[in-house]
């Protein structure tokens, strides 16, 4: 295979590929996760002030599911053990924080 030949399957493989626009929606994402889990902590330490009931489950519920299934996402894609394992680690939490959050809704004591 020559040159030409190697750069003509090369473009065929990317087609319709911006790889700048990939790279930038890679940085987007790990800042909005970044952000998503400073707005988290706001919530929930403005929750624990001002009704001193601690922290706010669901807006954790909901960031860690996003985590989740982000990791799972790329181990599914990647087959990376470490994106499994946090994956798995992060739907754990996820879990726990939606029993705590069913266990506040339903008033349990």
């Amino acid at each position: 295979m020559d040159k030409d030949e190697i750069l003509k399957k090369s473009r065929e493989e990317n087609k319709d590929r911006d790889f700048v626009e990939e790279a930038v929606l890679a940085k987007a994402n790990s800042i909005a996760l970044c952000v998503g889990i400073f707005m988290c902590g706001i919530i929930s330490i403005l929750k624990g002030l001002l009704t001193e009931k601690g922290t706010e489950p669901a807006v954790w519920t909901v960031y860690f599911s996003v985590l989740a299934t982000t990791m799972l996402v790329k181990f599914a894609k990647m087959r990376k053990r470490h994106e499994l394992l946090l994956g798995l680690l992060y739907l754990a939490f996820c879990v726990v924080f939606f029993v705590f959050y069913l266990h506040d809704l339903l008033g349990m004591a």
